[in-house]
């Protein structure tokens, strides 16, 4: 792909008021084929990529406490105190709503008038993960008519997930049915930032992402995620065995990952976040140097180890007056980090819970894929270091694989047991990159666990969370956004404004 091609789709992004003028096909019909759908695609996954690589990144990592806001900063202070309102994460809506999901429609309708069904699958897939990204935050959004030509469009109505989830697995269902066979098909192999045109990657990518909102839906629909996971596996349909990741980033200007683009260029090297005290209790009572080092830069002032913050004591750290966040280890942010869809790691812990809940496969195989996961959530990290999977770095990842706090369950173990070693290292294997996946995760689980002590007591378990110590929301752990006040002023639809400590319709595991 050529590099002017890339500046000018990720400027795009960094410029989504700029980019909506061309892409707002459904208020233009004068002029709807100014841009060929295939030329829209790239803009829509960088959309996605930005709002999921950037703030929700910060957010996903603050509420899952792997990172918390540092002390003498209040930058990130209102989401580690879980101080929400309609104007948090009112960007992030307006760029999937009039970005990335108009972009993906748009693409769809295209290609489906020419019958050209690779880019419609790939559009159709984007599209249902984003759609899931928003529902999973808010519950209930437009869906049905949100995306349609007509006055529907100002003031769509808002569908409940449940009936989401449901049109969403369906529409997939659509797009894998299409023929993929015609000679004349395009292939999307300049306009694909994640595959690169390798439709069969996109047809695992799809039946990866039934299978998650499958199990998301595990405890508040238990019949439904059953015989949906059954299926696919009955099926024999392949999943990814790789990967799902946009990796165009460079050290340069506009074509930075957006979280080092905000985090280490715009406040000039020192990122506003620190290490959470649970994260590491957990990494250092199991030994976990590894991990810590490679996620983590040491304090460059104090002692030089690793130092956490207790999870939303920015106010009043516990060190002595004149404490800065330089006396605390910071997340390592790198301008060329991609941005996960699905990392590799996450496919494989979806199939092990799938296993393990359903028997869909052979116990040994959850272990495998338990092992699997781990192995490369390890690796990702330890390329840092090293440039090749050496015979030391084998050993090294094997000694934790099977270490006595990471082994799997044996066999016979009490199926919540298993779901819970699954849940806890897939906490810890997607942090810093789908931090905003394991709050979901945590959220359907109630995985790691929370404490029924202050970080600080004695009898604290190491990796367990502990509410915010600044929290707004009398000791409720949040669970939802707030619609944005965009929404609220301009559609009568919306609903009225629910707590951030009200659960989604997924989140039913009794407490």
């Amino acid at each position: 792909m050529k590099a002017s091609r890339i500046i000018l789709i990720l400027a795009l992004a960094l410029l989504p008021l700029a980019c909506h003028d061309w892409l707002d096909i459904n208020q233009d019909p004068n002029n709807p084929s100014e841009v060929g759908y295939e030329k829209v695609l790239p803009s829509g996954i960088t959309s996605v990529v930005y709002v999921l690589g950037g703030r929700y990144q910060v957010l996903g990592a603050l509420w899952s406490q792997h990172w918390t806001q540092s002390p003498g900063a209040s930058q990130y202070a209102g989401i580690d105190s879980y101080d929400i309102n309609s104007s948090s994460f009112e960007g992030q809506w307006d760029e999937l709503y009039t970005g990335a999901l108009k972009a993906f429609e748009y693409v769809r309708q295209q290609s489906a008038a020419e019958e050209q069904w690779n880019y419609y699958l790939i559009a159709t897939v984007m599209q249902v993960y984003a759609f899931q990204l928003l529902v999973d935050l808010y519950d209930r959004v437009p869906f049905h008519e949100a995306l349609a030509g007509d006055h529907n469009q100002l003031t769509p109505a808002y569908d409940n997930g449940q009936a989401v989830y449901d049109s969403l697995l369906l529409r997939i269902d659509v797009a894998l049915a299409k023929d993929f066979s015609a000679e004349l098909l395009k292939n999307p192999e300049e306009d694909d930032f994640i595959f690169g045109g390798e439709m069969k990657r996109w047809k695992e990518f799809a039946n990866t992402l039934k299978l998650k909102i499958y199990l998301r839906q595990s405890e508040a629909r238990s019949d439904v995620a059953r015989e949906g996971i059954v299926s696919l596996y009955n099926q024999e349909v392949d999943f990814l065995g790789q990967d799902a990741a946009f990796t165009y980033f460079s050290n340069q200007t506009g074509k930075r990952n957006p979280l080092y683009e905000t985090e280490m260029i715009s406040f000039g090297g020192n990122p506003n976040l620190v290490l959470s005290n649970t994260l590491y209790s957990f990494l250092v009572e199991n030994d976990d140097e590894e991990r810590l080092s490679a996620l983590f830069d040491r304090p460059t002032e104090g002692s030089g180890q690793h130092k956490a913050l207790v999870q939303g004591n920015y106010n009043a750290p516990e060190e002595p007056a004149g404490t800065t966040s330089s006396s605390y280890s910071k997340p390592i942010l790198s301008a060329t980090e991609p941005v996960y869809l699905f990392s590799l790691s996450e496919v494989n812990f979806l199939q092990a819970e799938a296993i393990v809940r359903y028997g869909v496969a052979d116990y040994n195989e959850a272990r495998e894929k338990y092992n699997e996961a781990m192995r490369s959530a390890y690796w990702r990290v330890l390329q840092r270091e090293y440039t090749a999977y050496t015979s030391e770095v084998s050993a090294l990842i094997e000694s934790k694989v099977n270490s006595e706090a990471y082994r799997f369950p044996a066999e016979g173990s009490a199926t919540e047991e298993v779901v819970e070693a699954i849940m806890v290292q897939k906490w810890v294997s997607l942090a810093g990159i789908q931090s905003l996946e394991t709050f979901f995760e945590q959220n359907r689980t109630h995985y790691p666990k929370i404490s029924p002590v202050a970080a600080e007591h004695s009898n604290y378990e190491p990796g367990e969370y502990t509410v915010s110590l600044n929290n707004v929301t009398s000791g409720r752990f949040p669970k939802r956004l707030i619609f944005p006040k965009s929404e609220d002023a301009t559609n009568p639809n919306t609903p009225a404004p629910e707590p951030v400590w009200q659960k989604v319709w997924w989140d039913t595991k009794a407490e």
